[in-house]
């Protein structure tokens, strides 16, 4: 059989968030049983980590920080950023594997709040990143979650929705995120003091 790609229409529409939460959900289910072995942390996390990325920016927030809106504003590249740091909720996740990877529906909860995202620069994105540090076996959080733009100074301006232009951005009330509970908790034992 002989394809004829020229022929094929290939469908360019919005990606549908959740076949990529099911089909990441079904691949750590079976790679569950190698967590916790060194050679197979990082490629694990990454399962996730690929999943969140892939899928788009179907949870965007109204946020985008001061460079990123003056960025914007003269032409210049932004960048998104998952503000809740998937491949750190993975940890999480695969952690606690008895009330994440059991129910289709709680694991699509928390994979819908590691879509977050930020507009940030590409600066800024490296300077959040480098708040969590993976060193061989060892995992590090420089700063809580809901505070690490706060951390770095980032100021955040918020449009009144995702349809109104950049441009109409008022400063945001606080540069301190909405981050669920369950989150905060779990990265403690990972907080550099």
């Amino acid at each position: 059989m002989t394809l004829n790609f020229h022929k094929m229409s290939f469908n360019s529409s919005k990606k549908d968030w959740k076949s990529y939460c099911e089909t990441t959900f079904h691949s750590l289910k079976a790679n569950l049983h190698n967590w916790g072995k060194p050679e197979f942390i990082r490629p694990i996390t990454r399962i996730y980590y690929i999943g969140v990325f892939d899928c788009g920016t179907p949870n965007q927030t109204p946020y985008i920080s001061e460079q990123a809106l003056n960025s914007t504003i003269l032409g210049r590249k932004t960048v998104v950023d998952h503000c809740l740091s998937p491949q750190f909720i993975s940890r999480m996740v695969l952690d606690n594997p008895d009330k994440y990877l059991c129910d289709l529906d709680t694991f699509r909860e928390v994979f819908w709040y590691s879509c977050r995202t930020i507009v940030v620069t590409a600066e800024e994105n490296r300077m959040l990143s480098a708040l969590t540090k993976h060193r061989g076996n060892k995992y590090t959080v420089d700063v809580p979650t809901n505070m690490k733009y706060n951390h770095l100074n980032i100021k955040l301006f918020a449009r009144e929705n995702l349809q109104t232009n950049w441009r109409y951005a008022k400063p945001a009330d606080t540069n301190i995120l909405e981050v669920p509970q369950e989150l905060l908790e779990y990265e403690k034992q990972f907080l550099v003091e």
